[in-house]
């Protein structure tokens, strides 16, 4: 696979105006590609860009993250072959920083970063996440992952007005979960009383949280589905 360049008069490169996705490659086989499909046009549109499909039509052999991402200037791909370490489970905190609901880079996944790289490196270690709140104060995502979590034997997640992404691994538990995921909004103490929390994103693919706010917590519906989304 050739190496991807971009101009700099790119707004990609100038100002982060670019989309991307994550696809999971295992076999030559390309997971959720008409998910990761629909989203990048969905994300592109928004952003008033134009996917070019056709530079996505060709999988990569073995196994590996295959990344996309569109700009004013095109699509491109980039290929990172191997399996990647992913923590066995998350330290939970607070961020310091939040998101605004209603904003791109909170909705999509966009090139713009830089928020999400701020909160990450907060949190410091491989093993530990941070959660952000929207302006509202109402839980929206990890720094680069999906919450979900269990309350009173009911699965729930944040919905998407308040400011989290329609991952491919959010959408694959909402699908799979044989029960109703409860979408809303909630603030941060609906954690504090949680029976248990899961992150999702396709690229770490759904990892328990072993504590929040250094409460301990057990994983039992995340190691569940875990199970099930890596056959």
């Amino acid at each position: 696979m050739k190496v991807a360049q971009i101009p700099i008069s790119d707004a990609g490169f100038r100002h982060g105006v670019g989309v991307f996705e994550t696809v999971r490659v295992k076999g030559g086989i390309a997971r959720w590609r008409e998910w990761h499909l629909e989203s990048i046009y969905a994300s592109a549109k928004a952003l008033g860009l134009k996917v070019e499909d056709k530079d996505l039509l060709q999988v990569p052999k073995g196994d590996g993250l295959w990344r996309w991402f569109v700009t004013e200037t095109g699509t491109r791909s980039w290929w990172s072959e191997g399996s990647e370490v992913v923590p066995r489970a998350y330290a939970l905190d607070l961020a310091e920083t939040g998101v605004w609901s209603t904003s791109w880079e909170a909705r999509y996944k966009t090139l713009s970063y830089l928020s999400r790289i701020q909160v990450r490196r907060e949190a410091g270690a491989a093993d530990q996440e941070r959660v952000l709140l929207n302006e509202k104060g109402e839980l929206a995502s990890a720094s680069m992952a999906n919450l979900f979590w269990v309350k009173g034997g009911k699965l729930r997640t944040p919905a998407q007005e308040c400011g989290c992404r329609a991952g491919t691994v959010r959408r694959w538990v909402l699908e799979r979960s044989g029960q109703k995921v409860e979408e809303g909004g909630w603030k941060k103490e609906e954690l504090d009383g949680a029976e248990e929390i899961f992150l999702t994103n396709a690229r770490i693919g759904i990892v328990p949280v072993r504590s929040w706010g250094g409460r301990i917590l057990p994983s039992v519906l995340g190691k569940e589905f875990m199970g099930e989304w890596m056959i």
